[in-house]
């Protein structure tokens, strides 16, 4: 898929707030428009949006030139004092943790960082011709996603409950 195709399927994000921002193990999902709640195809409830983005690929959020907080920091110990015997990102205290709960308040137990009808605002969106994508929000937010490999799943968007999803790289037939 060229990034011309990717970039109009993704306009749908233009004028919607983030409202949520959750990972799956290391896998970062972010969720655009009007929450709800949903069922898991194993009926697990939770909550989505009108459309998510599960991003695999490097990604950071910027604002003003300076890095707000990226994947790799996922991997980096935020807590006080020198890191745990056996830390894992998974018990907490990861820098980008501390990052997304500084950029959009505090984490909720199973549901992520949920910013809602305060969350910025998406005002613009590109994709290359490589897949790399950069969300504008307003406040000079700025999200951007940078594949780095040629084979395997670097992003994923759809709106939930669509079996429509734009995937890149595109899957084989």
């Amino acid at each position: 898929m060229s990034g011309v195709a990717a970039s109009g399927r993704l306009q749908s994000i233009v004028g919607l707030r983030l409202s949520i921002v959750r990972r799956a193990a290391d896998m970062l999902g972010l969720h655009f428009g009007t929450v709800r709640a949903s069922v898991s195809p194993l009926g697990r409830t939770g909550t989505t949006a009108d459309f998510t983005f599960h991003v695999q690929a490097p990604w950071r959020f910027d604002r003003a030139g300076r890095i707000v907080t990226g994947r790799s920091e996922l991997w980096t110990f935020a807590g006080s004092g020198a890191e745990p015997d056996g830390w894992s990102y998974e018990t907490g205290n990861s820098l980008q943790d501390v990052r997304l709960t500084e950029l959009f308040g505090p984490r909720i137990e199973r549901l992520g960082w949920c910013p809602g009808h305060q969350g910025p605002l998406v005002i613009a969106v590109a994709v290359g011709e490589t897949g790399d994508v950069a969300i504008t929000f307003d406040a000079g937010l700025a999200f951007r996603i940078f594949v780095d490999q040629a084979d395997g799943e670097a992003w994923r968007f759809f709106a939930p409950g669509n079996d429509d999803h734009l995937v890149f790289p595109e899957e084989a037939p």
